[in-house]
C-alpha cells in the first residue's frame, strides 16, 4: 500500500447452516440455496465497491462467494487459512448427541486457550493460521475486498486488529457475530498502517 492509500475489507459470516445445532468447524455443512441467493441479492443491493472476493474453502462460504463473484464479475480466490477452527471429535456432532463429551466441551468454552478438545486444532494454531492469512490479505493489490468466512475467524481477526487478548474466553462467548452479518475493517497507510474497525456484525438480511 502506498502512503495515503485506504484498503477496505468486509468480513461476511456465512448464512445459517442446515441440520441440527452443532459445533461446526471443519465439517462441510451447507446453507440452503435459497438463503445463499437471498444473502447474495442483499449484498448486491448494498452497493459495496469491491475489487475481489476471497473465501474459506468450506461450502457454506464458498457457495455464496462463487454466487456473488459471478453476479458481479469479480475475481475469486479460495484461501484455506480462513477456514473455521477444527473442533476435533466433537466437530459437526449435534449438541443433543454429544452425551459424555459435554463436560469436555464446557471446559473448553470456559478456557479455550488452555483446554484443547480431543483431536482438535489448538487455539494457538488457529490464531497463527488466521493472522498469517490476514497478513497475506493485507498485501493483496485490491483496495476493496469481501472475505466470506466464519464466526471464529472474524473474532480472531478483530482481536488482532483491536489488540485484544485472543486467549480471553469472552471473545468467543460474548462477542456476537451473527450469521449473514458484515464486519468492516479499514486500513490507512501513512508512515505506518492505521487500522480502524468501522462496524461489527451488521446484519445483511
Amino acid at each position: 500500500m502506498e502512503n495515503g492509500a485506504i484498503k477496505n475489507i468486509y468480513l461476511l459470516r456465512h448464512g445459517k447452516v442446515e441440520g441440527k445445532a452443532a459445533l461446526n468447524g471443519f465439517s462441510d455443512v451447507l446453507v440452503q440455496t435459497e438463503i445463499q441467493q437471498r444473502i447474495c441479492e442483499s449484498l448486491i443491493e448494498q452497493n459495496l465497491f469491491l475489487d475481489c472476493v476471497v473465501t474459506s474453502p468450506l461450502r457454506r462460504c464458498s457457495d455464496l462467494a462463487n454466487l456473488y463473484a459471478k453476479r458481479m464479475a469479480l475475481p475469486l480466490s479460495i484461501e484455506p487459512e480462513f477456514q473455521e477452527m477444527n473442533f476435533g471429535e466433537v466437530d459437526g456432532v449435534a449438541f443433543d448427541e454429544l452425551d459424555d463429551k459435554w463436560a469436555k466441551l464446557e471446559t473448553f468454552w470456559e478456557d479455550p486457550a488452555n483446554h484443547q478438545l480431543s483431536g482438535a486444532e489448538s487455539l494457538q494454531n488457529f490464531h497463527d493460521r488466521v493472522t498469517q492469512g490476514w497478513s497475506q490479505l493485507l498485501t493483496n493489490e485490491s483496495d476493496n475486498l469481501l472475505l466470506v468466512t466464519h464466526g471464529g475467524v472474524i473474532r480472531m481477526i478483530l482481536a488482532h486488529c483491536l489488540d485484544i487478548d485472543w486467549k480471553n474466553p469472552s471473545l468467543y462467548s460474548k462477542l456476537s457475530i451473527e450469521n449473514a452479518s458484515i464486519t468492516h475493517i479499514q486500513i490507512t497507510q501513512f508512515a505506518q498502517s492505521f487500522v480502524s474497525v468501522k462496524s461489527i456484525g451488521l446484519p445483511v438480511l
